[in-house]
């Protein structure tokens, strides 16, 4: 079948009028940059440089708020903006302002709208002012202070060796987390003032060590939540205004609700299904503006959502019709929220992804019972038709998933959006329990960022971290410690051998887990400044009590002092595949078959299989290394070495503890995860040629996932695969990535 009569496009999605018209509007509009939250801090700051930084943080958003460019889509029935323009992107300067000179004002090595992909406009107009804002914060960002505190070790990991990569957190927030939605609308956010002054008034400043900060943390959560509700009236005065302007009597109706809902929420508890999106948007809008952090999620979007479809329903206020069209409404309002990355950090993140993950599906912490419900296939109807790529939706399976629903789900898959992501329960929840996680918490899992699963309103830390290039730590052990790149060695093997003097195959072995066990120490390195320096500089006070409002509040503690119930850093492993293949392929040709020696496949690996001139030629050792078997493809003795690498992996992490471990979470260290996004592109583009076959500075495998073009043997041996990894000790996540051509489920 041809392509142009693929289901995927000859299925036409169902919209109402309003929901066409406002996709057509937000679709359509270009990436941007909006100087406007850099300009205002930097404005704020320059003026108030006395206040303790907590404090600072919190009184610097809150004039952003309330001075930042507002305005209401064209027929959408919510409110609330991250930026100037749909799509358009703030700045952070306060995280590292370097790479937005070098960009922004001097093209190197790209201006924002000269890229080869992820362009964004660029005013000419606004470049005075990111001058500006890079003159005040030259000095004195996040990254700055990282430069001067990281050892010599950690630095040449990140930058220069690429055996590891932090980037994201040198240049923006934590994110990766999932407020607690369904407190915070059944409360407002007037409840979180009132408990910060009953806070405030009980700090015990005889006997508590920690009474400053205490009282820090109280005033600056106080001023973050009536910052937002100030922001709210805000929309709510623009309403009124456009509604005494507006000649459509509809039109006009709309936005004298949305006046309404605007001064109701989010300061109380929502009454209504309408008012409870309205709620979240502008929570989540608001922590956008503040972190700057990928993977701000939403949590279990059905089963918080479903009590106040019910009631809806019930007293005739609400239909499904008009459930669905809400749902399409606050997705299309969600994806308006951008990011923008410097072209370096872009390469891991390519097509703008934001990770805003919103889960369904799944069972009942409590009951253990199935959870789908309506608001489940509203959920999957509003992706189906609003074919935006945010928020990314998730749905758990479980053993007792109903048959409707997985063919509902198939019926979205198969659009090849790559939506929704698909996780299983009885995987996940066996994992978080391993970590620490209560059962009840462990059950309750969301989906966070990309992969990652968490316990919605309880989780601190990140869930996604630092990068870890496995298949480079690999490379790195057949050549003594040394990179062949750079040249540089920061680590010797024990010992002291290469590929071409290892005497078996367990000396080979032994080398890489001596050298992945040093770069884990440099991730840890890399995790723990970073996160230091943020308690120290950049609390986020607005993050704190929309993230964990049950936990941070009674501790009168943000998350980076201890106030979450549950604290891990997560951590990403790259190359599972091509570490395992290469493993095998020198045990199985140099040491078992012994139709090479190890100098033999050294130097063709050095000359990237180029080199004619020897017997057997690089070629000939290339083809030789190919045809041994792979991962992914059912064979235990190379799938088992893939389980056994990783389970080392995951072990060696979690003996790590971050900032956080004894302050008062559960957890407290480093985990491990398969994610990857796109980081297996520049990851393979500072390794050279691997014994598994691959070509110098090509991609490497992403997540747990074959090697491309490797699982040979169809889609069941390579999930069979899969699943001989111990699953169990990927905490913060398991990735695999299958995916078929449009012919193939026409």
């Amino acid at each position: 079948m041809a392509i142009k009569d693929s289901y995927q496009i000859s299925t036409e999605p169902v919209r109402t009028e309003r929901i066409d018209r406002l996709h057509r509007y937000i679709t359509s509009s270009k990436y941007g940059i909006c100087v406007e939250r850099g300009r205002l801090l930097t404005e704020y700051y320059r003026a108030h440089t006395d206040e303790a930084p907590i404090k600072r943080r919190a009184n610097g958003m809150n004039h952003v708020l309330q001075n930042m460019s507002i305005y209401i889509l064209p027929g959408s029935m919510f409110a609330g903006n991250q930026a100037s323009h749909p799509r358009w992107a703030p700045l952070f300067p306060e995280f590292d302002m370097e790479w937005m000179e070098s960009e922004m004002l001097n093209g190197d090595p790209y201006f924002p709208d000269q890229r080869p992909e992820d362009r964004y406009i660029l005013r000419e107009e606004d470049k005075l002012a990111i001058r500006e804002i890079c003159d005040f914060w030259k000095g004195q960002t996040v990254t700055d202070m990282l430069r001067t505190r990281l050892p010599k070790e950690a630095l040449a990991t990140h930058f220069q060796i690429k055996a590891a990569d932090i980037g994201a957190y040198f240049q923006g927030g934590d994110g990766h987390f999932a407020p607690d939605h369904p407190w915070l609308i059944q409360n407002g956010v007037q409840a979180i003032i009132d408990q910060c002054e009953e806070g405030l008034a009980n700090i015990d400043y005889k006997n508590d060590p920690e009474c400053v900060k205490k009282k820090d943390f109280y005033e600056a959560a106080m001023i973050s939540a009536n910052a937002i509700i100030q922001f709210a009236a805000r929309y709510a005065d623009l309403a009124e205004k456009l509604a005494a302007e507006e000649n459509d009597e509809t039109r006009k109706r709309e936005l004298l609700e949305m006046a309404g809902i605007c001064r109701h929420v989010p300061k109380y508890p929502a009454r209504n299904f309408r008012e409870a999106l309205q709620f979240i948007i502008f929570t989540h809008i608001c922590i956008q503006i503040e972190d700057n952090g990928a993977g701000i999620s939403f949590g279990r979007y059905d089963q918080f959502m479903q009590p106040y479809y019910e009631a809806g329903i019930a007293d005739g206020t609400l239909t499904r019709e008009l459930a669905t069209e809400l749902t399409e409404n606050f997705f299309l309002q969600i994806y308006t929220c951008n990011k923008v990355r410097s072209w370096v950090d872009t390469d891991f993140f390519r097509g703008v992804p934001m990770f805003q993950n919103l889960t369904i599906g799944g069972v009942d912490p409590e009951t253990m019972a199935d959870a789908t419900n309506d608001m489940s296939y509203i959920a999957l109807d509003a992706t189906y038709n609003t074919r935006v790529p945010q928020p990314s939706l998730t749905v758990r399976f479980h053993k007792k998933t109903p048959m409707e629903f997985k063919m509902r789900v198939a019926e979205v898959v198969r659009l090849g959006t790559g939506l929704p992501s698909i996780f299983n329960d009885e995987v996940y929840t066996r994992a978080m329990m391993n970590r620490g996680y209560e059962m009840k918490d462990a059950y309750n899992y969301c989906i966070i960022g990309c992969i990652e699963p968490g316990a919605p309103g309880l989780l601190g830390g990140r869930t996604g971290g630092a990068w870890l290039n496995c298949t480079k730590a690999l490379e790195m052990s057949l050549y003594n410690g040394k990179d062949p790149r750079t040249g540089i060695c920061l680590h010797e093997n024990a010992n002291g051998k290469t590929l071409a003097t290892f005497e078996s195959y367990q000396e080979a072995e032994d080398a890489f887990t001596d050298q992945m066990k040093y770069y884990i120490k440099m991730e840890a390195i890399l995790e723990n400044t970073i996160d230091q320096v943020w308690e120290e500089k950049l609390e986020e006070p607005m993050a704190a009590i929309f993230a964990c409002p049950t936990t941070t509040i009674p501790r009168g503690k943000p998350i980076k002092q201890g106030g979450a119930k549950y604290d891990l850093t997560g951590q990403q492993t790259i190359g599972t595949a091509n570490v395992a293949n290469s493993l095998y392929v020198i045990k199985k040709l140099i040491f078992e078959d012994k139709v090479i020696t190890g100098a033999q496949l050294q130097h063709a690996l050095e000359t990237n299989w180029q080199d004619e001139t020897t017997t057997p030629t690089g070629p000939q050792i290339k083809a030789m290394c190919l045809a041994v078997p792979k991962y992914g493809n059912d064979v235990d003795e190379v799938d088992f070495l893939a389980r056994d690498m990783m389970a080392m992996i995951a072990k060696e992490l979690s003996s790590y503890k971050n900032t956080r471990y004894g302050r008062g979470p559960i957890g407290g260290t480093l985990h491990c995860s398969t994610s990857t996004v796109s980081s297996n592109t520049p990851f393979g583009h500072v390794c050279g040629a691997t014994p598994d076959g691959r070509e110098a500075y090509m991609s490497v495998a992403d997540g747990q996932s074959p090697m491309r073009g490797t699982d040979v043997s169809g889609p069941t041996a390579a999930i069979a695969s899969v699943a001989k990894l111990h699953n169990e000790l990927f905490s913060c996540g398991s990735l695999y990535n299958m995916k078929f051509s449009p012919e193939e489920l026409a």
